[in-house]
């Protein structure tokens, strides 16, 4: 293979990377991960421009979003709202989890922890029984970040009980 095609596949390669590294919530040492699903770096610039994602609120401990106007997203995502201090969150880890998920289409709340008995514990980068996307976000992040998963509509191990025609979005906060 000559110089020319090792070039454009190695700038190829890095292009890529910046894009899966932009869906996972990561950024590159050539780039920066931006919180609109911008990655910038030198002189490659990633944009997702597929969907926003929901802002979200607290007032009085009480979590909301507002979902955007604009088509459902069409893929799973996430990103960091806020870090924590805690552990890294390693394969296998139980992590304790406090959730909201929100319907996509009419931004009501849909499941919450504190309806329930006892907290929710996820084996990180097992599924068991949840999304795998959802206990691969998991992976790398810290005791006490707190999250925002999207879930496309139509993916394939969403929970029976909730509608496949309809996106979600989750606030986690990993205790």
């Amino acid at each position: 293979m000559n110089k020319f095609y090792t070039k454009k596949i190695s700038v190829i390669a890095s292009a890529g990377m910046l894009a899966l590294l932009s869906a996972c919530g990561g950024s590159s040492s050539g780039g920066s991960s931006v919180g609109d699903g911008t990655v910038s770096g030198g002189s490659t610039e990633i944009i997702s421009n597929d969907f926003s994602f929901p802002t979200v609120g607290e007032a009085n401990g009480v979590v909301s979003v507002a979902i955007p106007n604009g088509p459902m997203p069409a893929f799973p995502a996430r990103r960091m709202l806020s870090a924590g201090a805690g552990n890294a969150i390693e394969f296998g880890d139980p992590v304790v989890v406090k959730y909201n998920m929100y319907s996509w289409a009419t931004g009501e709340l849909v499941e919450s922890t504190d309806n329930f008995d006892e907290p929710v514990t996820i084996r990180a980068g097992l599924s068991q029984g949840i999304p795998d996307y959802l206990s691969n976000s998991l992976l790398g992040r810290n005791v006490g970040d707190r999250l925002q998963v999207v879930f496309q509509a139509g993916m394939e191990d969403l929970p029976e009980y909730l509608d496949n025609t309809d996106a979600y979005v989750l606030v986690l906060d990993l205790i």
